[in-house]
């Protein structure tokens, strides 16, 4: 079992800058998981745009690492650059535009711009029983 640090929304860039991560790294906890990366990294899901499939409060495990594909579910970074106003998402391809999806319907359709940073994929759900 491996040890990857929870990261406030804020910290993503501690473990996405370097291409190694800091010996020293903030976070609020360090857990223990299976999933592999050397900067893979947990963080809370923070609102319900990705819902039913991502409630707020669960633990996703994220790899930057790994390359973004149409389909997979995706943390980027907002246009403004901001870490704290990144974005859970499923990258979805409609007539040759990259779009940022959410599940939940009452939010819209992002198309992927050149000021969105993809952050990470999504590799692993802890689901709250």
């Amino acid at each position: 079992m491996l040890k990857v640090p929870l990261l406030k929304w804020d910290q993503i860039d501690q473990m996405v800058m370097p291409e190694e991560p800091s010996r020293v790294i903030q976070a609020e906890a360090m857990l223990e998981t299976d999933v592999p990366g050397i900067r893979t990294f947990a963080m809370q899901v923070r609102d319900d745009s990705m819902e039913p499939l991502f409630s707020e409060g669960e633990v996703i495990f994220v790899n930057p690492d790994l390359q973004s594909e149409p389909g997979q579910y995706m943390m980027v970074d907002s246009e403004d650059g901001r870490p704290e106003g990144a974005l859970l998402r499923q990258l979805k391809e409609i007539s040759g535009q990259a779009i940022l999806h959410p599940l939940n319907q009452l939010y819209k359709d992002l198309p992927v711009t050149n000021q969105h940073r993809i952050l990470g994929r999504v590799v692993r759900m802890r689901k709250n029983l």
